[in-house]
C-alpha cells in the first residue's frame, strides 16, 4: 500500500517516545503550534500551513472514502474521524508528527483513540486509495472493538485484505502473486489462519485477503462481507464460515481454491 512506501500511516495507535532536552522541546512545541484544523461532515482534518492549498482535495477525498466504506460496511462512525495529513518532506520530523497526532489536540486517548495519520500523496488517485485503506481499518476495528485500540486479533489476511478489497483495484504485483500461487498449487487454507495467522510476505496478506473478499462478494453478495465482520466480534474461530457462508471451514478452503484457480489460472484459449 502507498503508506508503506511513504513511511507512515497510523490507525488506532499510541506512541511511546523519550523526551528531548528542554531547549529542543521548546523549539518543537513552537513548530507543533503551527497545526491548523478544518472540519467537514465526517472528518476533523489537521494540517500545517504549507498544505493549506491541498486541504480542499483532502476533504473531498476523505468524504468520498467515508461514503464508500461506511456504505459498504453499513456502519456510521459516531464521531468525526481525526485525520492528520503531513508532507513527507515537511518541516516536522516523524516523531514530531506522531507526537501531535497522538495528542489530545487531535483526539483524547480515552475513550476515543481512533485517528488516521498519513503522508499526502501528489496524485489524487493515490490519496483516495490511501484514505479508503486506512478508513477501512478504523471502521472495522470500531465495529469489532468500539472505542478500544488494537485490531481484535484479526489475522492479517483479513485485516489487510479487507482494506485492499475496499480500495478495489488490483495492482500488477498482487495479480502476479496470485498467479504464481495458483501455478505452484500453493493456494493456502485461509480458514486455518484464524487467530493471528499471517504470511511472511506482507503482500500475500493483501492479495489473498483481497481475493477472498472478492470471492465472498461474487458468491454471496456484498452484504456477506459485513456479515463476516460481524462474526468476528465474538471469537468464533471454528464457526465463522458455516455461520456466515453456510460452509464448513474445509469447504470454504476448497471453494476458494477453485475460485482462485479459475480467476488467476492460465487463460483457456
Amino acid at each position: 500500500m502507498p503508506a508503506r512506501v511513504l513511511g507512515l500511516a497510523l490507525v488506532l495507535m499510541t506512541a511511546v517516545m523519550s523526551l528531548p532536552p528542554p531547549a529542543a522541546r521548546a523549539e518543537s512545541w513552537q513548530r507543533q503550534s503551527l497545526w491548523r484544523r478544518t472540519d467537514s461532515q465526517h472528518f476533523a482534518v489537521h494540517y500545517l500551513p504549507t498544505l493549506a492549498g491541498d486541504v480542499e482535495r483532502v476533504v473531498r477525498s476523505a468524504e468520498r472514502a467515508y461514503e464508500h466504506v461506511s456504505g459498504r460496511l453499513a456502519f456510521a462512525f459516531g464521531k468525526q474521524v481525526p485525520l492528520v495529513v503531513f508532507a513527507s518532506t515537511g518541516p516536522l520530523t516523524r516523531d514530531e508528527v506522531v507526537a501531535y497526532a497522538t495528542s489530545d489536540e487531535v483526539a483524547p486517548q480515552q475513550p476515543h483513540r481512533s485517528r488516521i495519520v498519513l503522508p499526502l500523496p501528489d496524485r489524487d488517485a493515490a490519496l483516495d486509495a490511501l484514505i479508503v485503506h486506512e478508513l477501512t481499518h478504523l471502521l472495522v476495528c470500531e465495529i469489532i472493538l468500539p472505542g478500544q485500540s488494537g485490531d481484535g486479533g484479526l489475522p492479517r489476511w483479513v485485516h489487510e485484505g479487507l482494506a485492499t478489497y475496499m480500495v478495489g483495484t488490483w495492482s500488477d504485483g498482487h495479480n502476479r502473486l496470485m498467479r504464481d500461487l495458483v501455478a505452484s498449487g500453493n493456494v493456502p487454507d485461509l480458514s486455518r489462519l484464524s487467530g493471528g495467522g499471517e504470511f511472511a510476505d506482507d503482500r500475500l496478506n493483501d492479495a489473498l485477503g483481497h481475493a477472498a473478499f472478492d470471492y465472498m462478494e461474487s458468491r454471496w453478495g456484498r452484504g456477506s462481507v459485513r456479515r463476516f465482520v460481524n462474526a468476528l466480534i465474538v471469537p468464533r474461530v471454528g464457526r465463522t464460515y458455516d455461520a456466515v457462508l453456510d460452509l464448513t471451514p474445509a469447504e470454504f478452503d476448497v471453494a476458494f481454491r477453485q475460485y482462485a484457480e479459475r480467476r488467476f489460472g492460465p487463460a483457456v484459449r
